[in-house]
């Protein structure tokens, strides 16, 4: 019973209040973690380019198109989830909710592995057909394939992120960002 307080808490009632007011309170989280993960994906760039060569700065680089194509696509599935589970939400669907966030969760998932899979199958024919350099494209295959490992864990981060903003709780995936961010920090200190 508390917990279902606790979450009842953290969600918003878009419907009551002063519509500006509803929509700023939720949208700034959403604003400050599209801050820190544009912040987040230029600390590979920063890492590299201070602690490597010109060469897999550029690797690094050169992939950035294929890692924005991909992580998109994921975010797209994401808000997929987010209106259906929405729709379903104000409708007052408890168990078409239930349904739709066992079956996003799958098909999340699967999507992710797929994604992974062909990333890192296809990653030197995608990087070739954007005419990497010939001195770059080992390097970028690398990079590119070692961040393909983490998309089913991207797919699955949207989709719970999607579940969350649907129900009109954006301040917990700020937090949980907020986490992400400061433990890949410090797994970047630690492994230099």
């Amino acid at each position: 019973m508390g917990n279902n307080n606790k979450r009842k808490s953290s969600a918003m009632d878009m419907t009551t209040g002063s519509i500006p007011l509803n929509i700023l309170k939720f949208s700034i989280p959403l604003m400050l973690a599209q801050i820190l993960e544009v912040l987040f994906n230029m600390s590979d760039v920063a890492v590299v380019g201070k602690f490597s060569s010109y060469e897999a700065l550029g690797a690094v680089g050169s992939t950035s198109l294929l890692v924005t194509l991909f992580t998109g696509f994921l975010i797209g599935m994401g808000c997929g989830v987010n209106v259906r589970t929405a729709q379903q939400l104000g409708a007052g669907q408890k168990e078409n909710v239930r349904k739709t966030i066992h079956t996003s969760f799958i098909l999340s998932l699967l999507v992710g592995i797929i994604a992974c899979v062909l990333c890192i199958t296809g990653a030197k024919f995608f990087l070739s057909l954007m005419n990497t350099k010939q001195e770059l494209i080992s390097g970028a295959v690398l990079y590119f394939r070692i961040y393909a490992l983490g998309m089913p864990a991207m797919a699955i981060y949207n989709f719970g992120n999607a579940v969350m903003s649907a129900s009109g709780d954006t301040k917990n995936h700020l937090y949980i960002f907020r986490l992400q961010a400061l433990l890949m920090y410090v797994l970047i200190l630690y492994l230099l």
